[in-house]
């Protein structure tokens, strides 16, 4: 899917959604979180070729495959240096509320690894991006995560009330 078309499908969402100034997605609660030992594979994409968006529920920007994939991903680089919790819950949320997904993608390939900033693919990137949002509750769907940075940054991570 193109650039315009991931864009479209961004502002389409957006208007079903009230939003002017950006898609604002916001979490589900979960009645389980998902198993720190999962595993899968798969590719990332933040619209390709995408069923047309529902009049409810919210929005999902990744795929369960490529969550599982960036589970394995964010085990082997980054609880090197991290802790899990840092990415996930009240102080995730309270750190990045009203930031991008684009800001968040960004900080995360121009500084991590810290011992090898942008060194990863952007495959294994969007995958550990898909983990994170799977960890806060951002609903899975059928298109995987892609590394279309404009429609990032239009998409509000935790909007402010």
């Amino acid at each position: 899917m193109n650039s315009l078309n991931a864009k479209l499908l961004l502002m389409s969402v957006g208007v079903m959604y009230g939003c002017a100034g950006g898609t604002e997605v916001i979490p589900v609660e979960r009645p389980s979180a998902v198993s720190e030992t999962s595993a899968s594979d798969s590719s990332p994409v933040i619209g390709e070729e995408s069923p047309e968006p529902e009049s409810s529920g919210p929005v999902s920007l990744y795929t369960q495959a490529q969550a599982e994939r960036g589970e394995d991903s964010f085990r082997e680089t980054c609880l090197s240096c991290h802790s899990s919790s840092e990415f996930r819950g009240r102080s995730f949320q309270r750190d990045w509320r009203g930031s991008s997904l684009g800001y968040l993608y960004e900080e995360i390939v121009y500084y991590m690894p810290e011992d090898n900033p942008g060194g990863l693919s952007t495959n294994t990137y969007l995958d550990i991006m898909a983990y994170i949002l799977d960890q806060n509750g951002f609903p899975a769907g059928e298109v995987e995560l892609v590394s279309d940075i404009g429609a990032m940054k239009e998409v509000v991570l935790f909007p402010r009330d």
